[in-house]
């Protein structure tokens, strides 16, 4: 009797610090996930517009703008930096189209009339936790002044799950005739990036070149006022243009790793994945 007693209360303490040892495997586990899902991941997002849209909706005006202020811009390799850049250790460089993975689902909505791609690439990245996190730049589709039809930004952040923030605007537009412009839209936030992209038209073939390029960049990150043909030009530039609607996207949505997600919307689709990637020189993003 007093056997089986003992053997009870064994078993019952055995059970009890299974259930203890399993409790804190969990809960170490979950203060450690976070950063254990932190790394390298391939990132690949298809923005695209249904043309001629029908829905009729009335997207409203009173609507804030803005770019983030810790952000990175995608860039683009040029046959200068082909010798220097590695892509499988750099973040932030748009990918080779054969690098890509969703060439397919992007070549069917080109095919479509009815609709339009207004940004198709992939790059690599290091994806944090959320306030370490920086905002991807994002621009696409056609040019209107100082504008493309698709600008903002998107966040990516990982903690039990990748997280995906959105900050886009699909801004459509008329050429002013002097027209009476029936709503008020905000005004379109320049791309913060925007005095850092390429000086056009110079092929810096010649000292010279070089020198007015210089000259021009050295104006534009010392903040000076432009000359008056430059303002007057700009100016122009921008009123040839009339904002006739501006689509705001600002969505929060949970991912999971290699999964194709497809966020849907009236007008303005997105579909986008992300792969862990292991560089050359990193540990595998889990």
């Amino acid at each position: 009797m007093h056997y089986q007693s003992l053997k009870k209360l064994t078993t019952a303490l055995g059970i009890a610090t299974l259930i203890a040892s399993t409790l804190l495997s969990q809960i170490s586990q979950a203060q450690t996930g976070t950063a254990g899902h932190e790394g390298w991941y391939q990132v690949e997002l298809i923005v695209f517009a249904r043309k001629n849209d029908t829905s009729q909706e009335h997207w409203p005006s009173n609507i804030k703008l803005r770019y983030p202020t810790d952000w990175a811009e995608l860039k683009e390799i040029n046959s200068a930096e082909d010798v220097t850049v590695d892509l499988t250790k750099e973040a932030f460089y748009h990918l080779p189209a054969t690098e890509r993975q969703l060439n397919a689902e992007a070549q069917k909505l080109e095919r479509n009339p009815r609709f339009q791609v207004l940004f198709h690439s992939a790059w690599r990245q290091i994806v944090t936790h959320e306030k370490a996190a920086k905002s991807v730049l994002i621009q696409g589709g056609q040019t209107f002044g100082q504008h493309q039809e698709l600008e903002g930004s998107i966040r990516l952040s990982v903690a039990t799950y990748l997280k995906l923030q959105t900050n886009l605007w699909y801004s459509q537009f008329d050429l002013n005739v002097g027209q009476e412009q029936t709503r008020q839209w905000p005004e379109l936030p320049k791309q913060p990036n925007y005095l850092a992209t390429p000086i056009a038209g110079l092929s810096l073939d010649s000292s010279l070149e070089l020198e007015q390029a210089l000259a021009v960049e050295n104006q534009q990150w010392n903040n000076e006022v432009p000359t008056t043909a430059n303002s007057s030009e700009t100016a122009a530039a921008e009123n040839n243009y009339l904002t006739r609607q501006i689509i705001l996207l600002q969505q929060n949505r949970d991912m999971r790793s290699s999964e194709v997600h497809y966020i849907d919307h009236p007008v303005v689709g997105i579909i986008i994945q992300v792969t862990p990637y292991q560089t050359q020189s990193s540990e595998p993003a889990l």
